[in-house]
């Protein structure tokens, strides 16, 4: 297919954007079966919307599930207070970031203490990975760790059965998309390893995405979770998996993350730019729930669990490097079966999103963006030992995912290229 082809034109994307004060219903891939409403100050009338999509089958009794009390969230009140009308409900302040099964148990355990018959999540992707996971369990007797032990592939893991509560996503971030994913990402700190329940169950019934609720994300939040929209709609565009429709997803993602993360670094209280960038990320989710992501975010979940470095930002380190180690694919290492044509068309649509002429200053470009938005690249990390590094990310599933195959060997030059750049 070629690139030029895409049906989701930009100017089809902006028109969207420009109708954001009013809540408009996304349209979504057929692999997706989430609804998703979008639209600036949607979250204020969640009840309303709910009933109009969902009916009154469930949230009775729902589960509310939010983010830590730390950060000054002043929508918070209203948003609750919509959930209230719902029914009967119980508040409950998700424990961590990066939830561990022991974080997600606690919250399971309330849920069913609660007889939940709904979960409204609303957070960042860790509060909406904990919201769809006890969803998913809410009903029966299995635990997280017993969900996630049944393994299917290194680091996905799908219980079976059917959900056992209705699900709302409400995303109080820009980056993550797991309002519109079937995983659920879990950080298994005794084995040091990013695992993950993986289930059709898992997508939401319902995404409500308000880009306003995002305004009060830290500056290190809103940029991380900004960066991982990007490596999102980048690794989607060239992964094995994808697909004519997540295309018409993923390739806008790529220039309205770029241009989003510009624009709220501009003007953190714009909203149009909030606007822009929320838009990508449920564009990159929508896309990244048919193809999965490739070496970046490999890479990233090591960066993460042993080194501290927030997923977003771990995963744009070698998103350029990667990128033009893909550029230079041949019909010898390519694993997509269109062949390396297919691939560097997607790259010089990658390119061009990028407002940049060739693989060389794209990564360049990301590599500047990287540094407006005051965050080291990895030759500021010095402290990470990257032969170490290698031998754990080969080990994921995502590593396998990219379009030119990679050794063991490739990653570490890339990555010792990176460092001492």
């Amino acid at each position: 297919m070629a690139i030029t082809e895409l049906p989701h034109r930009e100017a089809d994307v902006r028109q969207l954007l420009g109708s954001a004060d009013h809540s408009v219903a996304l349209p979504v891939p057929r692999y997706v079966p989430t609804q998703v409403v979008f639209g600036r100050g949607a979250a204020h009338t969640l009840d309303t919307v709910i009933r109009h999509r969902l009916g009154v089958r469930e949230f009775q009794r729902p589960m509310v599930l939010t983010g830590r009390e730390a950060a000054v969230k002043p929508w918070l009140a209203a948003v609750v207070a919509a959930c209230r009308r719902l029914g009967t409900a119980v508040v409950v302040e998700n424990p961590r970031a990066n939830p561990t099964p022991e974080s997600m148990q606690h919250v399971l355990d309330i849920a069913r203490q609660h007889r939940a018959d709904g979960v409204v999540a609303i957070g960042g992707g860790s509060v909406l990975d904990t919201g769809k996971a006890v969803a998913l369990l809410a009903a029966g007797e299995r635990s997280i760790a017993e969900a996630v032990d049944q393994k299917s592939g290194s680091d996905a893991a799908g219980p079976g059965g059917p959900r056992g509560a209705g699900l709302v996503a409400v995303p109080t971030t820009a980056g993550s998309g797991a309002e519109v994913t079937r995983t659920a990402t879990v950080w298994d700190e005794r084995e040091q390893r990013k695992r993950a329940l993986d289930h059709e169950a898992l997508f939401p019934d319902l995404a409500i995405v308000d880009p306003l609720l995002t305004m009060s994300a830290p500056d290190g939040v809103w940029r991380s979770c900004g960066l991982d929209a990007l490596a999102q709609a980048v690794e989607s565009s060239w992964a094995v998996a994808a697909d004519a429709e997540s295309l018409r997803f993923s390739v806008p993602a790529v220039r309205l993350a770029a241009e989003g993360l510009e624009a709220v670094l501009a003007d953190p209280g714009d909203e149009a730019a909030r606007t822009v960038l929320s838009c990508a990320s449920v564009f990159a989710g929508l896309a990244i729930a048919g193809t999965r992501t490739t070496v970046p975010h490999a890479v990233s979940y090591p960066m993460t669990l042993r080194h501290g470095i927030p997923h977003g930002h771990a995963c744009a380190l070698t998103l350029g490097a990667v990128l033009r180690f893909n550029a230079a694919v041949t019909a010898q290492d390519c694993r997509d079966p269109r062949g390396p044509e297919h691939v560097t068309s997607v790259l010089r649509s990658v390119c061009h999103r990028l407002d940049a002429r060739d693989p060389a200053e794209a990564h360049q470009r990301l590599d500047v963006l990287l540094r407006r938005l005051g965050l080291p690249a990895l030759r500021g990390l010095d402290h990470i030992d990257v032969r170490t590094l290698a031998d754990d990310v080969v080990t994921y599933n995502r590593f396998d995912n990219n379009p030119r195959h990679m050794s063991r060997e490739q990653l570490t030059a890339l990555l010792r290229a990176e460092s001492t750049r």
